[in-house]
């Protein structure tokens, strides 16, 4: 278990004061690169291996989304290596040490020189000690379906601004585009605040791409982004519940 305390900034807040999606999946990625840079796995020793962690799935509970000035406190834990992959819980809670937010994410580890996954090897794995499902959130399904009926929004052009270390569109990315659709498309032009988003990562864009964004309702009641290439593939499909 590793956590952090934050503050929330002006520079991560939006019209509401409340922070923006970006910047609150943010401090989750922020949480576990320094939780493996402290255990020695930085970007360079992880350079060196010829390996990275690229995410899979989010699973993420939002009771609230932090406030300008709040004191927070972020935290994660890896809690299960299979294979390929590797599970881990998110956490952000209060100053009286509520939770207001939990995750569950599947990361998997990919050699950058062969350009595919593969198995976690014994010193990434040795690296995190003792594993602990600290949130016991349930496993669910991973999958999240885009729904029959979908309309397309207009297409948004990959920038720089888009690209993290691994030269992709950073994961945080994928779903300020997704909640900025739902803002356009939702009845008083609001953003997520709360409940629950499901996001599935199939296809890493990169700088350049071309990404179309279509919606419809999820079976569930809630609404699906879908982020697709101009051939149709699916880069990431978005759930907000």
């Amino acid at each position: 278990m590793y956590e952090i305390k934050e503050r929330v900034r002006y520079s991560e807040v939006g019209g509401s004061q409340h922070i923006t999606i970006t910047a609150l999946v943010n401090y989750l990625q922020d949480c576990s690169t320094f939780h493996s840079a402290d255990i020695g796995l930085t970007l360079d020793r992880l350079n060196e291996l010829h390996k990275a962690w690229l995410l899979s799935y989010w699973d993420i509970y939002v009771e609230r989304m932090p406030k300008l000035y709040e004191t927070i406190t972020v935290g994660t834990s890896p809690h299960a290596f299979r294979g390929v992959l590797g599970h881990r819980n998110f956490w952000i809670k209060d100053a009286a040490g509520k939770y207001i937010l939990k995750a569950n994410s599947i990361w998997f580890c990919y050699d950058t020189e062969r350009l595919r996954p593969v198995k976690i090897d014994d010193e990434m794995l040795s690296s995190f000690g003792a594993l602990e499902d600290v949130l016991k959130l349930p496993a669910g399904d991973r999958k999240v379906q885009e729904p029959e009926e979908m309309i397309e929004t207009p297409a948004i052009k990959i920038e720089p601004h888009h690209i993290d270390t691994n030269h992709h569109v950073n994961n945080a990315q994928y779903l300020q585009i997704a909640d900025d659709v739902l803002s356009a498309v939702t009845e008083g032009k609001e953003s997520f605040t709360s409940g629950r988003i499901r996001a599935e990562y199939r296809k890493a864009a990169v700088l350049g791409d071309i990404m179309i964004p279509m919606y419809g309702k999820s079976p569930d009641g809630g609404i699906v982004v879908s982020l697709r290439s101009e051939t149709g593939d699916v880069f990431c499909n978005i759930e907000f519940l």
